[in-house]
């Protein structure tokens, strides 16, 4: 009976269930509900950041654009516990392919600049609109900071701790207000009169999918360019700051899963995939066992190091691939290991041998015999200061007596100091955005009584 209904029909029980179980029934079905329009659907509802309110039904007008873009869906948003399971489904189904989701996040900035800045009440000059037109139409986003007036922001004050700033929240108004937007990364409003900012993500990330981490047989480019983009795309690149708080501290991850896509990594010599693996690793670690201000001492199983050092490989890649572990915790080195050992003194003896060849790895050799003394004193040390790792995200601590001596023996004066690599990714979201076939400004942007100005 079900199958023999109007495909219409089946489509919008599809998108009422939300049960992604529903085309694996039968081949009818799968017919009649494997559709593009439902693929992108399904990906909004997964991935948009958009809670339930808590005002009566109805009490607000009825967004046209928000309608147009998730037409035929009569949309409701969705509660945090059924986005969370709906994201997890979608990443189980073959659809949600990385082409599909990156184009359906210009989409879901759209609908957050609706939902928080145009519905909210923001009253913009003439100019600042149509620049914010242009934006929208991805036509041009060489304006990405738009200012308006408007009333409290909604939410605000519940949000603020402070009692004085919650205070100021409450002021009728008008206040000002900045819209600030990262082309396919994030969406801040900043208010001056109350000092706060407000961040949410192109792309609010539950989870980093198990499979994508594990590397099912091995990691392909697009694997990792997948995971870049999940990173990137849901702000696992900067501590959190403003008021609210940064979603990407909601981001969780399966450890396990994690780390034996970094022994896949190794194992193959996929040196993209380890490093965006082990950037992915430490964020969302650190962000969870902060503590305020304090960073959380980052560790990385041991055992990573010794499979590095039981590779048959190029010595230079095997260095290289220590040397990238290295970065990422230098205090998870297995202490007093005889193959850590062995592989300094078979990296040294190398460098003797043929000096031309393997010239690059006898600095670093030589530094690494010195440090991997005293290793027990830096794991001591860094363990009750978190601060005093001789890595924090990927950067180096220079004003450490043994980030000094990695500067001057290691790496003068051919290379600089490592830095923050956080924000080092081959996803280029200035390519994603800018697109002459980019989705125009839906239905009733123009027309919305709340975008009338001076």
């Amino acid at each position: 009976m079900l199958e023999a209904l109007p495909r219409e029909l089946i489509q919008q029980i599809f998108l009422y269930s939300l049960n992604l179980n529903l085309p694996r029934a039968s081949p009818a079905l799968a017919a009649a509900l494997s559709r593009e329009h439902l693929y992108n659907l399904f990906i909004i509802l997964a991935f948009w950041d958009d809670p339930p309110s808590d005002d009566p039904p109805n009490s607000h007008p009825r967004s046209e654009a928000i309608d147009g873009i998730l037409a035929p869906l009569e949309y409701k948003p969705l509660t945090l516990q059924q986005r969370t399971k709906l994201q997890e489904d979608v990443f189980r189904c073959r659809f949600c392919t990385l082409d599909r989701v990156r184009e359906q996040i210009p989409n879901m900035i759209i609908l957050t600049i609706h939902r928080r800045w145009i519905n909210g009440g923001m009253v913009m000059e003439r100019d600042q609109q149509e620049a914010l037109e242009r934006f929208m139409n991805r036509k041009d986003d060489t304006v990405r900071t738009f200012k308006a007036k408007g009333p409290p922001f909604k939410g605000l004050p519940e949000m603020i701790g402070n009692p004085l700033m919650r205070q100021l929240a409450s002021i009728p108004g008008p206040h000002d207000y900045e819209l600030c937007i990262t082309p396919m990364a994030l969406t801040e409003i900043r208010s001056k009169t109350m000092s706060t900012v407000v961040t949410w993500p192109a792309l609010e990330l539950r989870l980093f999918p198990p499979h994508l981490l594990r590397g099912r047989n091995g990691f392909s480019p697009a694997d990792v360019e997948f995971l870049e983009m999940l990173r990137i795309t849901s702000c696992n690149t900067s501590p959190p700051r403003g008021t609210g708080l940064n979603p990407s501290t909601t981001t969780t991850l399966d450890r396990t899963a994690l780390h034996e896509g970094v022994t896949m990594a190794i194992r193959t010599l996929n040196f993209a995939a380890l490093e965006t693996l082990l950037k992915i690793d430490e964020f969302v670690v650190r962000c969870h066992r902060s503590n305020g201000r304090h960073p959380a001492f980052y560790t990385i199983p041991s055992d990573h190091f010794l499979t590095v050092t039981r590779l048959d490989c190029d010595p230079l890649q095997n260095v290289r691939l220590f040397r990238t572990l290295f970065r990422a915790s230098a205090e998870s080195l297995p202490i007093n290991s005889r193959e850590i050992m062995q592989w300094t003194l078979d990296a040294i003896r190398l460098t003797e041998e043929d000096p031309v060849r393997y010239g690059k790895i006898r600095k670093f050799a030589r530094w690494f015999s010195d440090f991997y003394i005293r290793i027990e004193e830096q794991i001591e040390y860094a363990s009750v200061d978190p601060k005093g790792q001789l890595f924090c995200l990927g950067q180096l601590d220079y004003n450490d007596l043994e980030g000094r001596a990695y500067v001057d023996d290691v790496l003068k004066p051919d290379e600089d100091a490592p830095r923050n690599y956080f924000y080092e990714t081959p996803f280029d979201p200035q390519h994603w955005w800018l697109k002459r076939f980019g989705p125009e400004v839906p239905p009733g942007f123009i027309r919305s009584p709340l975008m009338t100005g001076p």
